[in-house]
């Protein structure tokens, strides 16, 4: 088996063992918005709008400013 296919099967065991310990509601509030949802949920929501976040800076960055 290539090592690539052990590193995913490694991330994606590690991924099942915490979603299955984390699925505990949690409050999510948001300036006047309140909700629950479950910690892996919260947290996989978090970390894609960081990601996005952080691509989007990365990207507008690079772009090439036009001089007028």
């Amino acid at each position: 088996m290539p090592p690539k296919m052990i590193g995913l099967v490694v991330l994606l065991l590690v991924l099942l063992v915490f979603t299955l310990q984390n699925t505990q509601p949690v409050a999510v509030k948001f300036l006047f918005w309140e909700t629950t949802a479950s910690a892996v949920l919260t947290i996989l929501i978090s970390f894609c709008l960081g990601a996005l976040t952080g691509w989007l800076i990365h990207y507008l960055k690079l772009k090439p400013s036009r001089k007028i």
